[in-house]
């Protein structure tokens, strides 16, 4: 599932934050995310993600539902409190009807574990509302929510 924010100039050169409680994750979104020119900044712990939001000015947030020490919808609820403007992108490894639903009421798109570098940076750009290029692989994770149900 995929809304964007109205189309703009592929520039790259937004703010990210993904949280996620895996490493692996964090790592390979950051490397990926940063190679295209976006400025990343990672962290495994909720509380630290709000207390970034509360202090910096990020255009778009990458949240895990499934965190293992915190409800990723809560946070998601609370960063969207703090800064409105904020784009978020779901990811799930269990995407269940709940969190697909919230995603869909909260959210700008939603990827399902595993998924590709061609996902994420379609998820990304549509979300972020810039224009996109060719997208590389199929969009099994960016399938409307209600697909799912």
């Amino acid at each position: 599932m995929v809304r964007g924010r109205g189309i703009r100039e592929l520039r790259g050169s937004e703010s990210i934050l993904v949280f996620d409680d895996e490493q692996v994750i964090l790592d390979f979104l950051a490397e990926v995310l940063t190679r295209e020119g976006y400025r990343v900044t990672t962290t495994p712990c909720g509380d630290e993600a709000l207390e970034l939001f509360a202090r910096h000015s990020f255009d778009l947030a990458i949240a895990d539902l499934g965190l293992r020490r915190r409800d990723g919808r809560d946070l998601v609820r609370r960063i969207k409190q703090l800064s409105p403007q904020t784009s978020v992108v779901a990811m799930s490894a269990y995407p269940a009807k709940e969190a697909i639903s919230f995603a869909e009421g909260h959210t700008e798109a939603f990827l399902t574990k595993p998924f590709g570098m061609g996902e994420l940076l379609s998820a990304v750009r549509q979300a972020l509302g810039q224009q996109l290029l060719p997208e590389v692989g199929h969009a099994r994770a960016l399938v409307p929510a209600k697909a799912y149900q």
